[in-house]
C-alpha cells in the first residue's frame, strides 16, 4: 500500500464518518453499522503505521554504533539494507524512497508513513569528517599538528606521515586506540618547512579499511639558536640498524640554557621538537639527562634551573609540574620510571650538610615519587651506603662544585635504574653500584683504591677476558691499565641487558686518575659489558666499543648507552668535545653491532652537545 493510497484512506475516513453521523442522528442502527466499518478501515491504516515502525525497530536492533551500512538493493518484493556485519530485509510496500549521500556517509529512508530516518552509510573518501586541522596546537611543537574528525559511527584512524621522495626513513605509521566517533588525531613526525603529506585512513574495530583521505600539512622552518649547525649521517647500513627516532636530549647552549629535546629520524632530518623557547612556564628548563617516555606514553624530566619535575604529552602541553624545593630537593641529572610506575630521581635534598656542617651536600640522594599525586614514597641518602671521604677522582683545575669532586659533591650520582628488585645506580667519582629497596649496597664496580676497609668486601675483583683473575696490584687499584679488562672512569648510565650482563657508558674521564688532557693517547670513551658474577664476588668485561676510536671519540662528561631490543645493537651516544669527520667538535650517535662490531649507523651534530640520546618509536605503544 502506498504512501498516496495511505493518505487518501485517512481522508475518506473522517469524511464518512461527519457524512454518515449526519444521517446516523435519523437512524441509529445505521449510524451504529457505519462506525464499525469506519474502525476497521482506521485499523487498516493503524497496522500500516504498525508495520512502519517495526520496520524501523528492526533496523535499529540490528545496527550497532561500530556498523556501516554499505548498500541498499531491491529483490523481488523487499529492501535489502546489507551492512559490513549483517543484513535487513523490509517490505517495499513500506518504503517511500531511499536516497543515499556517499559523500556525506549517509542514506535518508522514508516509510510510507512519512517517518524518516538517517542511516550511517560507508563512504569513500573521509574528507567530509575531517573538521579542522591545526599546526602546532601546544604552541612549542612546531612539528606537530591536530587533527579533529567526526565519525559516522565508532571505529579507529590509522595515521600516514610520508616520507619525502628518496629518503631511507620509512613513513611514520600509528594506529591509534581511541575509538570514538569525534576524535583528535595528534600528528607527528612533520618535516620543518614542508608541505607534508598525510594519509588519515578510518578502520573499523577489526582493523579493516572503511576509506581514506590525504592532507597537506605545512609547517614553517625551524629557527631555534640552540640546534646543531649541521646534522650529518656518516654511516648507514639500514637493513641492519634500530628502526626509529633519535631523541637528543640538548642542555641549551650551556647548563642553565634553555633545554630543547629533539628527534632526529635516519636520514639526518629533525621530526620532533619541543622549543620550550617559546613557552612561557617552561622557558629556561633544564632538563639534566633529558626527557624519558613514561608508561602512560607521556614524558617526563627533571627541571634543574627550577628544581621541578615536569609531565607533558606528546605535543608539549604541560600534564604536571611538580615543585620539588617544597618538598624539600633539587633536581639534577637521571630519572627513570620503575614497573610500578613511579618515578625513581636522582637528586639533592636541601638540608643536607656534609660532616662539618659547613656545607650543602649535592648529588648524593634518590627518591621514589609518585608521578600522579607528587608524593615522596622513598629516599635513599648515599652517605649512608657509599664511602662520602673518597676524593681519588679529584680533577684540581676544575674548583665549581657542580662539576669538580669535593667534599659536598663526592659521588656525583648520575643514573638510576630499577633491576628486578633491587636498583643499578652510577655515581661519577664512584663507580657502579646494585643496592636493595632497604639502602644496601648488594655490590660496587670501581678502582680498589681510596675505599677504607670496611667497604672493600663490597668491591667486585676483576678477571680476565678469560675468566682468570687479575692479580696485578696496580690494575685493581686502579692506577694502571689491563688490555682486556677497563674499570669505569667518570661513567654514566649503566644499564641492564637481557643476558643479566651490564652496559654502561665509560667516559674515560680521571683514567688511571690522572687529568693531563694533553696526553690524547690515554683518552678515549667507550662502551662496556661487565658480566657479573654475584657469588663469586667477580666482574669480567666481555665487550666494548670505542677505544679503538681514540682521542676523536673521547667526551669528558654527559653521554649514555642505550640497549636496542629489537636488533640486539649497542647504541653508544658521546655527547660532546668529538672531533668530528670535517675536522669540527661535536657529538655522535653511534649504533654498533656487537656480534660483528661494525657501526651501522652514526650521526654526526656539528656544534652540538647533549645529555642523552635514546632510539624510540615516534609513538608510544599505548596511545
Amino acid at each position: 500500500m502506498g504512501r498516496g493510497r495511505n493518505h487518501f484512506f485517512r481522508k475518506m475516513f473522517f469524511f464518512l464518518f461527519f457524512l454518515i453521523g449526519k444521517i446516523a442522528m435519523k437512524n441509529i442502527e445505521l449510524y451504529l453499522c457505519s462506525f464499525l466499518i469506519m474502525v476497521c478501515l482506521f485499523v487498516s491504516c493503524s497496522d500500516e503505521n504498525l508495520d512502519c515502525t517495526r520496520a524501523m525497530q528492526d533496523i535499529q536492533n540490528q545496527m550497532k554504533e561500530s556498523d556501516l551500512l554499505k548498500s541498499v538493493v531491491k529483490e523481488d518484493n523487499q529492501y535489502v539494507f546489507l551492512f559490513e556485519t549483517n543484513k535487513i530485509t523490509i517490505p517495499t510496500e513500506l518504503v517511500e524512497s531511499v536516497d543515499t549521500d556517499v559523500e556525506n556517509w549517509k542514506s535518508t529512508l522514508t516509510l510510507v508513513n512519512g517517518s524518516t530516518y538517517i542511516i550511517p552509510f560507508l563512504g569513500t573518501s573521509i574528507d567530509k569528517l575531517v573538521l579542522s586541522s591545526t599546526v602546532n596546537p601546544s604552541g612549542c611543537n612546531p612539528l606537530s599538528a591536530n587533527v579533529v574528525l567526526k565519525l559516522p559511527v565508532l571505529g579507529r584512524i590509522k595515521l600516514i606521515v610520508h616520507s619525502k621522495p628518496g629518503r631511507h626513513t620509512p613513513d611514520v605509521e600509528y594506529t591509534f586506540k581511541e575509538i570514538g566517533m569525534k576524535q583528535t588525531i595528534p600528528v607527528l613526525g612533520l618535516y620543518p618547512n614542508y608541505d607534508n603529506q598525510v594519509t588519515l585512513v578510518y578502520l573499523d574495530l577489526q582493523g579493516n579499511i572503511r576509506a581514506s583521505s590525504d592532507l597537506r600539512i605545512r609547517t614553517e622552518a625551524l629557527a631555534n639558536r640552540r640546534l646543531p649547525k649541521d646534522i650529518r649521517v656518516v654511516v648507514a647500513d639500514y637493513e641492519h640498524m634500530e628502526p626509529g627516532m633519535n631523541l637528543v636530549n640538548s642542555p641549551g647552549q650551556d647548563e642553565t640554557d634553555t633545554s630543547i629535546p629533539y628527534m632526529v629520524d635516519a636520514d639526518g632530518e629533525i621530526r620532533w621538537i619541543i622549543d620550550w623557547e617559546k613557552s612561557d612556564e617552561h622557558r629556561y628548563i633544564g632538563i639534566g639527562c633529558g626527557l624519558i617516555r613514561m608508561q602512560n606514553g607521556n614524558y617526563m624530566t627533571g627541571d634543574g634551573n627550577h628544581h621541578r619535575m615536569v609531565e607533558v604529552d606528546m605535543m608539549g602541553n604541560t600534564i604536571h609540574n611538580w615543585d620539588m624545593l617544597e618538598r624539600g630537593y633539587t633536581v639534577h641529572h637521571a630519572i627513570s620510571q620503575d614497573k610500578k610506575g613511579n618515578i625513581l630521581a636522582t637528586v639533592s635534598k636541601t638540608s643536607a650538610k656534609i660532616a662539618s656542617g659547613k656545607d650543602v651536600r649535592i648529588n648524593d640522594f634518590i627518591i621514589m615519587m609518585d608521578p600522579e599525586k607528587g608524593e615522596i614514597i622513598k629516599e635513599w641518602d648515599l652517605v649512608n651506603m657509599l664511602d662520602s671521604t673518597r676524593y681519588g677522582m679529584t680533577d684540581y683545575s676544575i674548583t665549581s662544585d657542580p662539576y669538580g669532586q669535593s667534599a659536598s659533591n663526592w659521588a656525583h650520582n648520575n643514573g638510576i635504574l630499577e633491576w628486578g628488585d633491587d636498583y643499578l645506580a652510577t655515581a661519577r667519582y664512584q663507580g657502579i653500584f646494585k643496592f636493595n629497596k632497604a639502602g644496601g649496597i648488594e655490590w660496587i664496580i670501581s678502582p680498589h683504591k681510596y675505599w677504607r676497609d670496611g667497604y672493600l668486601k663490597l668491591l667486585l675483583n676483576p678477571l680476565h677476558a678469560d675468566g682468570t683473575p687479575i692479580t696485578d696490584p696496580e690494575v685493581i687499584a686502579g692506577t694502571k691499565n689491563c688490555d682486556d679488562f677497563e674499570w669505569p672512569w667518570g661513567c654514566h648510565t649503566a644499564v641492564p641487558l637481557p643476558n643479566g650482563h651490564i652496559f654502561y657508558f665509560n667516559n674515560g674521564y680521571g683514567r688511571n686518575f690522572q687529568f693531563n688532557f694533553k696526553d690524547r693517547n690515554s683518552f678515549y670513551t667507550c662502551g662496556v659489558e661487565y658480566e657479573i658474577d654475584e657469588v663469586n664476588r667477580t666482574v669480567r668485561q666481555v665487550w666494548q666499543y670505542g677505544k679503538e676510536r681514540g682521542y676523536e671519540y673521547f667526551t669528558p662528561a654527559r653521554s649514555g648507552v642505550q640497549f636496542l631490543e629489537q636488533t640486539g645493537n649497542r647504541l653508544i651516544c658521546p655527547g660532546m668535545m668529538n672531533t668530528l669527520s670535517n675536522g669540527k667538535v661535536g657529538a655522535r650517535v653511534t649504533e654498533v653491532d656487537p656480534k660483528t662490531q661494525n657501526v651501522v649507523f652514526e650521526l654526526e651534530l656539528e656544534d652540538a652537545i647533549y645529555q642523552r640520546v635514546y632510539r624510540m618509536p615516534l609513538y608510544p605503544d599505548n596511545q
